[in-house]
């Protein structure tokens, strides 16, 4: 409580000189105050910032170290294969390519010679073994022939795809692909594969080649992979970030469990999902994580939010502010998906009394939260200019109660899944391709790669061999119907 003039000089008893050291007294307290208020503001922050992994931020689970964070997964799921799997159990042919017989000579027990004796059967093992792989040269030819009437010489014309006297055909070509993006292997550790297994060193600039050539080859089926998700009700978009020539891009992903659409680009928000030519025309539901350039006012498709960032950020703001609502909306939303999953099983709506209960409660907790987060300590404002900064929780909470609709719509819909994570899936290669094989050097080289792991994550969710599927993808021949 700050003392006014009168009340020193009544405590001071009409002093002025000890009235005057006590006004300075209380000017450095005050000041010191509001010091300390500012600096455990900071120290709040910073804590927060300590004690956040992939379980209660958005943060990816390779920056949580060597810690072993609490699992947020329920306990009591399926274990081990699905039911009429039917496994990787190496099986006996009946056809080998070469038999090779092992002769008994000599009884064991008496010595006697079984030279002469008549074999009864036989009990057969087999090895499953690669035969070294070797390079198939394949000659072409022309013709060439003087005309008899006018004397000009003719000759026949090469296959357009055969351009030089010596080059690598079309199973280079594929497993350069398959290596690039599937092994996400670089191009050195790819020439140096070929040169164990062939003999034959192709430069990188070839390889460099071959990917375009590839590419090429697979804009057809990119274009089908698109047309394909502007049929579907639902689709799973995300970003993420991406090293291109030294600076930061991003990766965009337009999927579901049977397509995969990537794009790269500059920038994260509307500009680049409009290049990537789905967003803008696409009149279905987007599951996303709230990014607020989906939500511009030239698109038209509906929305739904991955629930599972939010469990996140509920479980960060329980542990580190210890909010009771936020642990209560966790609840809430592990508990709703659990009676959906046994809803969509069973194949039956929820009870319209089980939604209002869910829609009433998710209000009653917001409205509880309330009163928790107004208490919240809130770093100051650097100047005057832009909006009133809020907390975490109060942010959240903000943003749980605008956009509750697009939350809860798994609820109605069973179209809808919970969260957002086949998106993040379908990106994860991307980060596995940088970790292994380093930074892109071009953009043009970024743009080889993403949609050659478009193509190959689209056949790998439906179960269709890559690297033949690129062979005939090459010799022109359609791979995705």
């Amino acid at each position: 409580m700050k003392l006014t003039p009168q009340q020193v000089n009544t405590i001071c008893k009409g002093d002025q000189e000890i009235a005057g050291y006590f006004h300075e007294l209380l000017t450095v307290v005050d000041r010191q105050s509001k010091q300390i208020e500012k600096l455990e503001k900071r120290v709040n922050e910073l804590e927060r910032q300590l004690g956040q992994n992939s379980n209660n931020s958005s943060k990816p689970p390779s920056s949580d170290g060597l810690r072993k964070p609490t699992n947020l997964r329920q306990s009591g799921g399926k274990k081990g294969a699905p039911k009429g799997h039917d496994g990787y159990t190496l099986r006996s042919v009946d056809s080998p390519d070469e038999i090779v017989f092992h002769q008994v000579t000599t009884c064991t027990s008496c010595s006697h010679s079984l030279e002469t004796v008549t074999v009864e059967g036989y009990e057969k093992r087999q090895i499953f073994d690669l035969p070294p792989p070797c390079v198939r040269v394949t000659e072409h030819r022309i013709e060439k022939k003087c005309c008899p009437y006018c004397g000009l010489e003719q000759k026949a014309t090469f296959p357009a795809d055969i351009q030089a006297p010596t080059q690598y055909g079309e199973g280079f070509a594929a497993w350069t692909a398959y290596l690039h993006a599937y092994q996400m292997l670089p191009l050195k550790r790819i020439a140096q594969l070929f040169a164990d297994l062939t003999t034959y060193r192709p430069s990188e600039a070839t390889l460099l080649s071959l990917l375009q050539t590839m590419s090429r080859s697979l804009e057809s089926v990119e274009q089908t992979i698109r047309s394909a998700l502007f049929r579907k009700a639902t689709v799973n978009v995300d970003e993420t970030g991406c090293r291109i020539a030294g600076k930061n891009h991003w990766v965009h992903v337009v999927s579901n469990e049977h397509w995969t659409l990537l794009g790269a680009h500059q920038k994260r928000g509307s500009q680049a999902m409009d290049e990537l030519g789905f967003l803008p025309f696409y009149l279905g539901t987007v599951v996303h994580d709230c990014l607020p350039a989906y939500f511009k006012d030239f698109y038209y498709f509906g929305h739904a939010l991955c629930n599972a960032h939010l469990l996140r950020e509920c479980q960060g703001i329980a542990e580190h502010d210890g909010h009771a609502w936020a642990k209560q909306m966790k609840e809430l939303l592990q508990e709703s998906w659990k009676l959906t999953q046994a809803a969509r099983r069973d194949r039956r709506p929820l009870a319209a009394a089980i939604l209002d209960k869910a829609s009433k409660r998710y209000d009653d907790i917001l409205e509880r939260g309330k009163d928790e987060w107004a208490n919240d300590a809130v770093r100051a404002k650097a100047g005057p200019r832009g909006r009133e900064i809020k907390s975490k929780a109060a942010n959240l909470g903000e943003r749980l109660k605008v956009h509750k609709a697009s939350i809860l719509r798994f609820l109605w819909n069973a179209d809808i899944p919970f969260d957002n994570n086949q998106a993040e899936r379908d990106l994860r290669m991307v980060k596995v391709k940088q970790k292994v094989s380093g930074a892109f050097r071009t953009f043009a080289g970024a743009k080889v790669f993403v949609r050659t792991r478009s193509v190959i994550s689209t056949l790998l969710k439906q179960d269709q061999p890559v690297l033949a599927s690129l062979v005939n993808a090459f010799r022109g021949h359609p791979i995705l119907g």
